[in-house]
């Protein structure tokens, strides 16, 4: 290839909208060893980054999700990968530029063949999605087959990625949403129901083996709640406000234990009981 060979490419050259951010526009092929991209997914997080969210050095090529042709020399030369660089084009890979372009240099280690069953476009779709819903449902918290998982967004590209996932695993997955995915069985609509009520109704009362929440602020309690004795849970959400996690406390004091006993047995509503036993108020 040409040393003064061009591409056309998108690139971050403002922080902004997408319409004040973005430009299209003739880049010089990178080197060394580049792949043609023919198709790249848009991902909320390169969205973020076009926003200036990220602090990326600008200008730069955006995108970490992929789907192309080797094009360089040595054992890989023709043929179909696919994959998510790690921040491909953000702050955290340098100035590594992106998948928004016809051509990306990419570390060997990163390549694996495309599926054959997989389109260009489909096996770019996949990436970070599905790669974030595998690491966290299946590595982290080790989703086992029969098992009942609370999706939240499970309309989401995430949420839909931990479905499939699910199902795949052979577990029953719950879906929260304000929308109802095609092919879901077990919906709680968030606009109009309360979502431990629908989960523990869903589970005849066991309250769901694991909850994924993708997207945190009001549903975070209520998925928690939603939750069995010592079960697991994991969120994938980006929030502007800290998620508080401590429960509502009554008080008490070691003469007053079987009013609070009492209390337990007829039902807190989610407030926890605590006695103390010095009689100073510790809450």
């Amino acid at each position: 290839m040409p040393t003064d060979a061009r591409m056309d490419a998108v690139v971050i050259q403002a922080s902004g909208s997408p319409a004040q951010s973005l430009a299209f526009r003739s880049e010089p092929v990178p080197k060394p060893g580049p792949g043609e991209v023919h198709a790249a997914a848009v991902n909320p997080l390169d969205v973020a980054n076009a926003a200036g969210y990220l602090s990326t050095p600008l200008p730069m090529i955006p995108g970490g999700d992929y789907a192309g042709v080797v094009v360089s020399d040595g054992d890989h030369a023709g043929q179909e990968v696919w994959g998510s660089g790690p921040a491909l084009g953000m702050a955290l890979a340098g100035k590594r530029p992106g998948t928004h372009a016809r051509f990306v240099p990419l570390p060997e280690t990163w390549l694996s063949r495309k599926p054959d069953c997989l389109s260009m476009a489909q096996a770019a779709a996949v990436g970070r999605s599905y790669r974030v819903a595998w690491e966290t449902v299946m590595n982290a918290m080790k989703l086992m087959p029969g098992e009942t998982i609370l999706i939240t967004g499970g309309a989401g590209m995430g949420g839909q990625a931990a479905t499939a996932i699910a199902r795949w695993r052979g577990a029953e997955p719950i879906i929260a949403d304000r929308r109802k995915p095609d092919g879901v069985e077990n919906f709680i609509d968030t606009s109009s129901a309360g979502i431990r009520e629908a989960v523990l109704e869903i589970t005849g009362g066991r309250g769901a083996d694991l909850v994924l929440d993708t997207v945190g602020g009001a549903l975070f309690e209520p998925a928690l709640r939603s939750l069995r004795f010592d079960g697991r849970m994991a969120g994938i959400f980006s929030s502007q406000e800290p998620v508080n996690i401590t429960p509502a406390v009554k008080t008490w004091p070691l003469t007053d234990s079987a009013e609070a006993y009492q209390t337990v047995l007829d039902g807190s509503a989610g407030i926890k009981q605590v006695l103390l036993p010095t009689g100073r108020n510790q809450s």
